[in-house]
């Protein structure tokens, strides 16, 4: 197994997700045949084939979210700080942990709730 380094993998995934956005107009509705060429486009960068169709799946998720998905921005998070993005607005919402807690999770002491 080989061991890449983040930024290698952040860059092929930069990478399958700027090919697929150039190409997805000659595939249409062949989702498969883009993947798979996209899949040969990053073995052309010489990225192991296991690699490139993680990486494709990868930027494949990335590019139904930039469609209008609302989604976890996982990296501008922090255990803190939880980012969500609205893709359709552009929008990004900071919103602090202890109020998701307060608003959903925390509750009137009345009510009892299974411990794990």
């Amino acid at each position: 197994m080989t061991h890449h380094p983040a930024d290698y993998l952040d860059a092929m995934q930069a990478a399958a997700l700027a090919f697929l956005q150039r190409h997805a107009p000659q595939y249409l509705d062949r989702s498969q045949a883009l993947f798979d060429r996209t899949v040969e486009h990053l073995q052309t960068m010489d990225v192991q084939r296991h690699t490139a169709e993680r990486l494709v799946a990868r930027a494949h998720d990335q590019l139904e979210a930039l469609k209008g998905h609302r989604f976890l921005d996982i990296d501008a998070s922090t255990g803190d700080v939880v980012v969500l993005v609205n893709p359709a607005t552009g929008l990004r919402y900071r919103i602090p942990v202890q109020e998701i807690f307060d608003a959903l999770i925390d509750e009137d002491p009345g009510i009892q709730r299974a411990t794990r």
